[in-house]
This record gives C-alpha cells, sequence and structure tokens, in this order.
C-alpha cells in the first residue's frame, strides 16, 4: 500500500473534471442555442458557416435594393404617369383649336393653356426625385459633378501660324460673308472681322500684320448684345497661334467652327482648324468631361455632301461595305425591298418623321451586320446623314471593291468620306446616356442597369426655337422652376399648325409610353428578382443552420448524461480519498 499518490482518487478526479467540462458545454450550448460558439467548437464549421452568414445577408440585402428599385420605379412612373394626362390634355386642345369654329381669340387661350401644360411638363422632368437623385431629366444615376466636366478650360489652339497667317489676301477674306463660330448654339458672324479695313495690312506676298489687331476686332464680334469675349477667351500663345478657351470652371464651352462658303473658305478654314487631337489642349484640373479626361474628342466618320432635300430612296438590295479603323470591312445589306422616304421640306414635321425612319432603317442595317456599338447612323444638325464612329477610329464607305462610294441609291444625298470631322466636348459639356444600377445579388457584378430617357419638353419635341415652324413665335415655356421662357411651345393658335401638332403629340406620348412600358418590365423584373432571393437565403439559412445552430433535444440527452457521470465521479473520488485510511490499521 502507497499513501504518497492516491492513483484511484487521480483518475476519479480526471474523470470528474472531464464530465463537468463536458456539463459546462452542454450548458453552453444549450442557453446560447448554437453548436459552434467559438473557432475551438468546430474550426472548419465556424469558417464555412461565416462565409454562408455573408452571403445569406448579402441576399437579404439584395431583396431590400431591389424594394428600393421598385420605389423608385414607382416614383418615375407615377410622374410619367402625370406627364400621359398633361400630353393627353394638350393633344385635346390641339384637336378642339383645329376646328374651324373657334375665333382667334378662342385660340389664344387654348395657346395659353398648351405653354403653361408645356411648362409643367418641364417642371416633372427637373423636378421628381428619388432620395434626391432626378429620374426623368435623363442624367438618373450621376452626380452634378459627373454629369458636367469641372476643367478649368480646355482649349484648342488654331491654325494661325505666322506662316499660313498671311498666306491670303484681304479680297479673298472678305468674301467669307458667312464665316461664323458657334457657342453653344449661339452663333456669331465673323463677317464684320473681315471687312475691317486693318485687314488690308494682310498681304498674299507674305506681308506682316498685326493679330492683335484681328483679336480685338475678334473679341467685340457680338451676337444678340452678347460679346464673344464673354463667353469664351480669345487670346495668343507664346509662338502667335489664335487660342479660343472655355471661360472658366464648370463654364459651357462646346464650339464649333463654320469656315464659310465664299471664295476664301479654304483660307478662313486653314485659319480656323482643328484638323488633329494633338491640336487640342487641355489645362488646369478637376473631374473630367463626361468619362475620363479633361476634354475628349469625338470623330465622326462618314457624312453626306449634301442635306436631305427631296425624297430619298433605299434601291432594292442595295448592299456596300463600312470599315472601321484596320477591320475587316463589313457589308451592309439594304433589303429586298426598295423604300422612299418622303423628305418634303415645305412640312418640317413630314420631314422629320421622314428624316427620322430612314436613320432607323440605316441604324438597324448596321445591327444586324454586327456593327452595333461601333457605328451609328444618325442626322447632322444640317440634315446631312452622317455615319459615326463610336470607338473613333476612321470609316471608309466602299461598294465592296475598294471603290469609294458616293451613293446607295440616295438621290441627293451622296455620301462621301470626311475624316477627321471632330467635335470639341469642353468644360461644362453635358453627359447623356446615364444610368443608374440594382445591386441585385450578393456578389460582385450581380447587379442591373436602369436608364430613363430625358422626358423634358424638347426631348419629347414639343418644344423647339422661336419662330421655328410648328411653334410659336416667342419663347413662351420655362424650365418649371422658375420664370424665364428659355422654349417655344407647339403652336395651335391657327388651324393648320393645331392639326400639325396632333401627330407631334401623338408621337411625344408614345415616347412617353416606351418609358413607362419599360419601367414596368423592370419592376416586374425586380419584383421575380425578390422572390428568386428569398428562396435562395431561406435554403442559404437553413444550410447554415444544419452547421451552426444545436440540436436541443440531443445536447439536452448528452448534458443529462454528463450531469449524472459528474455526479458518480464526485461520489466515487469521495470513496477513493477514503482508501489511504487502511494504513492507519496496521499502526494499532
Amino acid at each position: 500500500m502507497i499513501i504518497n499518490h492516491n492513483i484511484a482518487a487521480l483518475n476519479t478526479h480526471r474523470q470528474l473534471s472531464a464530465n463537468t467540462a463536458n456539463t459546462n458545454k452542454n450548458i453552453e450550448k444549450l442557453s446560447s442555442g448554437l453548436r459552434i460558439n467559438r473557432a475551438g467548437d468546430d474550426a472548419a464549421g465556424l469558417a464555412i458557416s461565416e462565409k454562408m452568414r455573408g452571403q445569406i445577408r448579402g441576399l437579404d440585402q439584395a431583396s431590400r435594393n431591389a424594394q428600393d428599385g421598385i420605389s423608385l420605379i414607382q416614383t418615375a412612373e407615377g410622374a410619367l404617369n402625370e406627364t400621359h394626362s398633361i400630353l393627353q390634355r394638350m393633344r385635346e386642345i390641339s384637336n378642339q383649336s383645329a376646328n374651324g369654329t373657334n375665333t382667334d381669340s378662342d385660340r389664344q387661350a387654348l395657346q395659353d393653356e398648351m405653354n403653361q401644360l408645356t411648362s409643367e411638363i418641364n417642371r416633372i422632368g427637373n423636378t421628381t426625385e428619388f432620395n434626391t437623385q432626378k429620374l426623368l431629366n435623363g442624367g438618373i444615376g450621376s452626380s452634378e459633378s459627373s454629369k458636367m466636366t469641372k476643367a478649368a478650360s480646355a482649349s484648342f489652339e488654331v491654325a494661325t501660324t505666322a506662316t499660313n497667317y498671311n498666306a491670303f489676301a484681304v479680297a479673298d477674306i472678305a468674301d467669307a460673308a458667312d464665316a461664323k463660330i458657334t457657342v453653344d448654339g449661339r452663333t456669331f458672324n465673323l463677317q464684320s472681322v473681315f471687312e475691317q479695313e486693318w485687314a488690308s495690312d494682310y498681304k498674299a506676298s507674305g506681308g506682316a500684320g498685326d493679330i492683335d489687331d484681328f483679336i480685338n476686332e475678334l473679341k467685340n464680334v457680338t451676337s444678340g448684345g452678347v460679346k464673344l469675349s464673354d463667353v469664351v477667351n480669345i487670346d495668343k500663345n507664346a509662338a502667335g497661334d489664335l487660342k479660343i478657351t472655355a471661360k472658366s470652371e464648370g463654364a459651357n464651352s462646346k464650339i464649333s467652327i463654320d469656315a464659310g462658303t465664299g471664295t476664301d473658305a479654304d483660307a478662313v478654314a486653314n485659319m480656323f482648324s482643328v484638323d488633329s487631337a494633338a491640336n487640342l489642349n487641355t489645362t488646369g484640373s478637376g473631374d473630367g468631361v463626361v468619362i475620363g479626361t479633361p476634354a475628349t474628342i469625338e470623330r465622326a466618320g462618314l457624312q453626306a455632301a449634301n442635306d436631305l432635300s427631296s425624297d430619298v430612296t433605299l434601291a432594292a438590295n442595295s448592299t456596300f461595305e463600312i470599315k472601321v479603323g484596320t477591320e475587316s470591312a463589313v457589308k451592309i445589306d439594304l433589303g429586298p425591298d426598295a423604300k422612299t422616304y418622303d423628305i418634303d421640306n415645305t412640312d418640317d414635321n413630314v420631314a422629320n418623321a421622314a428624316r427620322a425612319d430612314l436613320v432607323k432603317d440605316l441604324n438597324a442595317a448596321l445591327q444586324k451586320a454586327g456593327l452595333d456599338g461601333k457605328v451609328t447612323a444618325s442626322l447632322s444638325a444640317d440634315n446631312e446623314i452622317q455615319f459615326i464612329s463610336e470607338t473613333g477610329k476612321d470609316l471608309e464607305l466602299t461598294d465592296g471593291t475598294g471603290t469609294p462610294l458616293t451613293g446607295i441609291g440616295f438621290a441627293t444625298a451622296d455620301l462621301t468620306a470626311v475624316k477627321n470631322v471632330e467635335q470639341v466636348v469642353g468644360a461644362g459639356a453635358q453627359g447623356t446616356g446615364f444610368s443608374t444600377k440594382f445591386q441585385i445579388g450578393a456578389n460582385t457584378g450581380q447587379s442591373m442597369s436602369l436608364n430613363i430617357n430625358d422626358v423634358r419638353s424638347a426631348a419629347l419635341g414639343i418644344t423647339g426655337n422661336a419662330g421655328q415652324a410648328g411653334f410659336t413665335k416667342e419663347n413662351s415655356v420655362t424650365n418649371g422652376t422658375n420664370d424665364i421662357k428659355a422654349e417655344a411651345a407647339l403652336n395651335i393658335s391657327t388651324r393648320e399648325d393645331a392639326s400639325k401638332a396632333i401627330d407631334v403629340l401623338d408621337k411625344a406620348t408614345s415616347l412617353v409610353s416606351s418609358e413607362r412600358a419599360k419601367l414596368g418590365a423592370v419592376q416586374n423584373r425586380l419584383e421575380h428578382t425578390i422572390n428568386n432571393l428569398g428562396t435562395a437565403s431561406e435554403n442559404l439559412t437553413a444550410a447554415e443552420s444544419r452547421i451552426r445552430d444545436v440540436d436541443m433535444a440531443k445536447e439536452m440527452m448528452e448534458q443529462t448524461k454528463n450531469n449524472i457521470l459528474a455526479q458518480a465521479a464526485q461520489a466515487m473520488l469521495a470513496q477513493a480519498n477514503q482508501q489511504p485510511q487502511g494504513v492507519l490499521q496496521l499502526l494499532r
């Protein structure tokens, strides 16, 4: 017998400690309801369940995001419902004004209502918001800083070096009666500059002229009481080149230069030319123009030589090829059915509709040929057909044999290659094509886009310039948030114009209907998305529960067993502690 080490007691104590520890774990699990309370309980299970928890919370948030998206859509759709009602009323009063029983004063009263209703459509488009985001102005999903450039200035230096500045005579300059500079829609005629007496200093033989005089005269050219120097900065650089820059940070600076049609057109074109991207210089800093850099150049590849001034026919089975940059030429097939577009310039509404149909059919052919996103057909401001290179690469139009094509069945609009037709987009330029994204999944990339087109009056085609055919002679429409009349409403003050306005309003109604239908389709999609997300979250939660949650009945069984064992071990420890007492019997 030994007394220094009670092995039986030590063994019983160890078993008691283990049973007590197991009982404590059972109590912890039963009190928390979790099988895994710490990493030591199940290291792999903890890692897997935490990943699942992240997915579950992501799915639940995505479901809430989709519900927020539906709320946004319903806000926009509700506003468009009111726009629809206004357009229906505008059509109604146009129909009423077209009736021969009305007097001039009757029609004026109807015109006054037309003006106010048009302004209200602008107000709806300018002020409809969801969580401070504008919905109907075409800029959904963009902040004001991303819609407008913040470059301090965007400038281009035109080719007026000493050499070519003296390369034309004053007689040639004076013939450019229609040379002009346009800044944000305001046109400045340069005839007065070219007719100044000091211009005689410029000789074809190379006589030196003072460019400072030219710049001073250029600054004082006016348009509607506004000086050219009020909207752009006009200066020269160190080399003596003429330089035109944006006036200030955030200011509009969409600048175009027309050399005119006089005998000096080439000379003036050389003087005022932006012949490559290298001539576009930018200074200052900021958020960029629309996307990317402080200033951008958009290149048009091909443009019609003449505007569409008469009927245009797409010849049956006509084909041509478009080559984008160095890519292989793509064949464009216009189909077997010849189609005539009635370009009636005596009726602007009819002509515009026909031109729009023509562009639509050309774009359909381009898309069918796989050029969607690369080449787009459109009309220029002068109603000329143009093919725009979306990627900035040069375009080449041929008949399929490499021969430049001069026509594709157009009666008057021969297409000619016009490379490096550039549009300078400078400080303050308005971006387009914005969209917002709904995060409708738990992970990156699981989103959908929504764009809502501009549904203000100008975008719907129900306002125009004062005096333009079909519109009032004076501006009569505001933006809905102030009293400044900046647009002209549809003219219904005569029976003929009122009748034409009905067609315009039908097209505007169709545009709004398309937007509402698109919004409704997206809302239906989001409702299905919510159902799908709910199912996914439910099943993933069940899987995570099997890993993380405790089986209460089973754990109670374990706790009862461990509790009994602990009590038994405690009793046996008492017995084991009595064993060494037997040694005392030997001492008696």
